[in-house]
């Protein structure tokens, strides 16, 4: 037995080094793949013409950008938001924009149960879902350092555990059906930590690796036809409240903030192609495998070299 340990402990050492050796050459050519798939696109935008969306927390900021963009590709919305008024809004904004059906609906999509009655209604009032925008999340804890219990468990139920009820409420039609598109707006910051938000960052890094689980799990159910795309932006200007505390601390000099609207045709434009993740801005890629190459202390101390002044400062601004 323990020659056996042995060995296959030397096996994975030697595993581990090969790797070592290669990952810089890995890295390049992954770069190049990734830049040649930029300039010579091999996967043409699909039509969703006739297909029916549902767009999470789509009364307000990126949900409602994402809805229009939906829209003027012809696909029918239901806008979906705990906020109805805002719903409404969004809806009044596609009728002025484009020739497709659209509805509100009122849905806390922490709630299994308002989920499944959700899919009923909107099969009845626009036909099947083909396309589900996870995007409804919470953001910001009322208190960073210090949030209470219940704040926690919210987020907790709205970033993630909701993402699990609505791919049991809407995939196995999309699975019948045979075609279909899951998009999830995840964050960088379930790539890089976010220090003093900590609930936000361990939500979105798990909604990262759900997404990924189920494209491979889809893959081995040949369901080649339902895509799976995963987007993590860093922060937009759709949120007010973030983009006041950005300005005070000046995040922006770090990266410049990016609109709704711009990030909603770059992830309209990425589902349609297939793309199975999409960082925004399209750098942080680079700069996440670079900085997965080095061992975990100095990805820490870099994430704090570069940003580490600028934390300190936005959670002074939430205490």
């Amino acid at each position: 037995m323990s020659i056996t340990n042995t060995l296959s402990k030397l096996r994975a050492h030697v595993g581990v080094a090969i790797l070592a050796v290669l990952s810089p050459l890995l890295v390049l050519v992954a770069l190049m793949w990734k830049l040649f798939g930029q300039l010579f696109c091999c996967s043409s935008p699909k039509s969703i013409v006739g297909e029916v969306a549902v767009v999470t927390g789509g009364g307000h900021g990126l949900g409602r950008a994402i809805a229009l963009e939906l829209a003027g590709k012809g696909c029918h919305i239901a806008v979906v938001d705990i906020n109805l008024p805002g719903a409404e809004n969004t809806v009044k904004q596609i009728q002025e924009k484009a020739k497709v059906r659209a509805k509100a609906y009122k849905v806390d999509v922490s709630n299994y149960l308002e989920l499944v009655e959700l899919n009923s209604q909107v099969a009845g009032d626009l036909g099947p879902v083909t396309v589900l925008i996870n995007n409804a999340g919470i953001l910001l804890h009322r208190k960073s350092l210090d949030p209470e219990p219940s704040d926690v468990q919210q987020m907790i139920n709205v970033n993630l555990a909701a993402h699990f009820w609505t791919r049991m409420v809407f995939l196995p039609t999309m699975k019948a059906m045979r075609r279909g598109y899951i998009v999830t707006i995840s964050s960088l910051a379930g790539l890089f930590a976010l220090p003093y938000n900590t609930t936000y960052s361990a939500t979105k890094a798990g909604t990262t690796a759900h997404m990924r689980a189920l494209r491979m799990e889809l893959s081995l159910e040949r369901q080649k036809d339902i895509h799976v795309c995963t987007v993590m932006p860093t922060f937009l200007e759709a949120n007010e409240e973030l983009a006041t505390l950005t300005n005070q601390v000046k995040i922006s000099s770090v990266y410049p903030l990016i609109s709704a609207k711009a990030a909603a045709r770059r992830i309209v434009h990425g589902m349609l192609r297939g793309e199975r993740e999409i960082l925004l801005p399209g750098l942080a890629s680079f700069l996440y495998r670079l900085l997965t190459l080095l061992p975990v202390g100095w990805q820490d101390k870099a994430i704090i070299i570069i940003s580490g002044s600028k934390l300190e400062q936005f959670c002074t601004l939430r205490k």
